[in-house]
């Protein structure tokens, strides 16, 4: 099997919005602790790389852009009462987007067998003219675009189990059917939206498929609705590529959600979506580091995502089919399924 692509490096810690902001430093820090000990048969480490300003502004305006450039001149700034800026901090974001887009490169040229970008700061919230929640540039739609316009890309599937619904992403999205966008996401919390009735609009018309759920869900909740809805839509969709936006803030130990999703259920929703790329995509998926604010659920969860990366495509499963009517989130999934029964 050829090496899974690693982007990490020291300078994503140069953005710091602050000593008590839980998107700080350490997050990467304790990321490249990990990364030291990777094996290097399994592992390739790439270099990151700053992404252009054309990449960039095929999601996001101009002059939004040249506001994130603007901070750069003072020591700090509050582009919303949650998402602050450094002087480095416009450096590191198009270091996070490059970083991303040399993964991207490396699986489409076959150098790479899969990838996953430990990048900072995190993206799916930024909107098209908008800075928010911790976003700068939307590092996701920002890749599904570079596949679209760089390789040709027709089919892109991005999963995003963040526990805060990226509205960025379904954004910027929302219209076009080459996109399929799954969201699952504590519900209601930030940022309000990822309801069940968001399902995309005109000839994207539901090819946005959200299943927001309640707080408190586990492992057992989120495997469900991968078994039922995600892996479905899936068949349905048939992608040329799944993309992960992988916050890690639906686990148990994090302090901004309020999940119970275990490293280990982190890890089987990898098997299940790697599984998925194996079958549909030649085997070609990203993952891109979204939020995880507890440093130790976020190295363990990350390792066991890592760890799926390299295992032979296991065809079993997740173990034994969990069946809908034991499940609590039963009246969700039915609905998710109710409302995108007609699509695709």
């Amino acid at each position: 099997m050829k090496r899974t692509a690693v982007v990490v490096d020291k300078e994503y810690l140069k953005h710091v919005p602050g000593d008590e902001h839980p998107e700080r430093s350490e997050r990467i820090q304790v990321l490249l602790d990990l990364a030291a000990g990777l094996d290097r048969q399994k592992f390739a480490r790439l270099a990151p790389r700053s992404a252009s300003r054309a990449d960039v502004e095929n999601i996001h305006g101009v002059d939004h852009v040249r506001l994130v450039e603007s901070t750069s001149t003072v020591n700090r700034y509050a582009l919303d009462g949650d998402t602050i800026t450094c002087r480095d901090s416009f450096g590191v974001a198009l270091l996070a987007v490059g970083g991303f887009l040399h993964v991207l490169d490396s699986i489409a040229a076959n150098e790479s067998a899969n990838g996953f970008a430990l990048v900072r700061p995190p993206g799916h919230h930024a909107l098209r003219n908008r800075a928010m929640g911790f976003c700068l540039f939307n590092t996701m739609a920002i890749g599904a675009e570079y596949l679209k316009r760089t390789h040709g890309a027709k089919k892109i599937m991005i999963v995003d189990w963040d526990v805060h619904h990226g509205n960025g992403t379904q954004d910027a999205f929302y219209n076009d059917p080459s996109v399929l966008f799954l969201s699952t996401h504590q519900y209601p919390y930030y940022p309000g939206t990822g309801a069940v009735n968001e399902i995309g609009d005109g000839a994207g018309e539901g090819y946005t498929i959200n299943i927001p759920l309640p707080a408190g869900c586990a492992d057992r909740e989120y495997l469900q609705v991968f078994q039922d809805v995600v892996v479905g839509a899936a068949a349905k969709f048939r992608p040329e590529w799944v993309l992960v936006s992988a916050g890690f803030d639906p686990h148990q130990r994090d302090p901004l959600g309020g999940m119970e999703v275990s490293e280990q259920g982190f890890g089987t929703m990898a098997r299940m979506l790697i599984a998925i790329a194996n079958k549909f995509a030649d085997g070609r998926i990203a993952f891109l580091l979204e939020g995880g604010y507890d440093l130790t659920a976020l190295r363990n969860s990350v390792a066991a995502v890592l760890s799926a990366l390299q295992k032979k495509s296991d065809p079993s499963g997740p173990g034994e089919r969990l069946h809908l009517a034991e499940s609590r989130i039963e009246p969700i999934v039915r609905r998710v399924l109710q409302v995108h029964e007609k699509y695709q």
